[in-house]
């Protein structure tokens, strides 16, 4: 069945988001590598806009595609391995069934240094680079910390999602904090209200279209 994901504006940048995560090197001969290969399909990733809520911050601040995909694509990765580790909590699970819980927690913990690896790679600026990847880092480290509330979990990577994408893009850092209040937001439910904070920041276009996402997400976690 098409993911309703599928229909929101937003997912004019999920070819080139593809594009990019097709050319991510998982070459390691290990269970973990073949975890992941297995995991590769769509049923996996969930349905998660984050990646590309950051290709959107970063257009909507006029930035270059090429330095926000490897964002994005480390974005991916965090999703999947949030995912994974998530699904690990039940020793019913697919991956614990067919290969143990070690080795999906190895699987899960590539997925995290793979997407810390798309963080340095194909750098453009080099200092907003290092600095997003601190903001993903911390956002991480929080969400991890939240698990037992997830909505709170969401709220801190969704916000990172949008700050990242920004930075990236070279906005102010009053502009950027704006971006990481609405992600807040989006990822705290409250979608109009993330909307509103961002109705002045960016031109109609891109206004439309992320409040088509956010009312999507509305409906998805209703």
């Amino acid at each position: 069945m098409k993911s309703l994901a599928q229909d929101v504006s937003l997912a004019g940048y999920r070819a080139a988001l593809q594009g990019y995560c097709r050319g991510v090197d998982f070459a390691f001969d290990s269970v973990a590598g073949e975890i992941i290969a297995h995991r590769k399909p769509a049923r996996y990733a969930g349905d998660s806009l984050r990646p590309l809520l950051v290709l959107w911050a970063s257009a909507a601040n006029r930035g270059d595609l090429r330095d926000a995909l490897p964002v994005a694509a480390a974005f991916d990765l965090f999703d999947r391995f949030m995912l994974l580790h998530d699904e690990l909590a039940d020793d019913r699970t697919e991956s614990i069934a067919r290969w143990g819980l070690g080795q999906s927690l190895n699987a899960g913990d590539a997925l995290y240094a793979v997407g810390f690896r798309c963080l340095a790679n194909d750098v453009i600026d080099p200092p907003r680079r290092l600095r997003a990847a601190q903001i993903v880092a911390e956002a991480l480290l929080a969400a991890v910390g939240e698990r037992c509330n997830d909505r709170k979990g969401e709220a801190e990577l969704t916000g990172a999602a949008l700050h990242a994408g920004a930075l990236v893009a070279g906005a102010s850092p009053e502009r950027c904090a704006t971006f990481a209040r609405a992600g807040e937001a989006l990822g705290n439910g409250s979608a109009m209200e993330s909307a509103e904070l961002l109705r002045h920041c960016v031109n109609a276009e891109n206004y439309n279209e992320y409040l088509e996402a956010a009312r999507y997400i509305a409906r998805r976690n209703g």
